[in-house]
């Protein structure tokens, strides 16, 4: 069973921990308490950013584009955590130490804490864990702008500056 441990609006840790199985979305988390929330922004050498097709079976945003990435799990760092989701998902092993941090946010029940990183990888080359992801696409800034069902768009301002 899967813990993950509550942080505050600012990302830092609360000490709370709530099980997968009492994890039922957004409500059943206390207030002034969030679930941490990692993605990470891959960008090939074109300036294209890799983004993943939901996989129809979520509950959450089926059908959506978006970054890779996941919750954290109970005694782990962001930083691993963006390590682990590149590679259950995607089948990409990721640097620790390339990693570079772009920003953080919040929506009304999630803390998220966006990484990027560039990397040239062969779509063909990902190992897709079906049950979480359906495609990978690469998309320019102006294709993702354009771009209607994107889940959490709220980091792409921030990418502009980079690229």
């Amino acid at each position: 069973m899967e813990q993950f441990e509550l942080v505050d609006i600012n990302g830092n840790k609360t000490g709370t921990i709530i099980n997968s199985d009492k994890f039922k979305g957004p409500d059943s988390i206390p207030e002034g308490e969030y679930i941490p929330i990692v993605k990470v922004v891959i960008i090939n050498k074109d300036k294209k950013i890799l983004l993943q097709k939901r996989s129809m079976n979520k509950s959450a945003n089926p059908g959506q584009w978006g970054l890779t990435g996941g919750k954290v799990d109970a005694g782990e760092d962001n930083l691993t955590t963006a390590i682990r989701e590149t590679n259950e998902e995607i089948g990409i092993e990721l640097n620790k130490e390339k990693l570079k941090f772009l920003c953080r946010y919040h929506t009304k029940k999630a803390v998220f804490t966006i990484y990027y990183i560039q990397k040239n990888i062969n779509i063909d080359d990902c190992k897709i864990q079906t049950e979480e992801v359906d495609e990978l696409r690469y998309f320019s800034i102006d294709e993702l702008e354009k771009l209607e069902k994107v889940e959490g768009k709220q980091w792409l301002e921030e990418m502009k500056g980079i690229l």
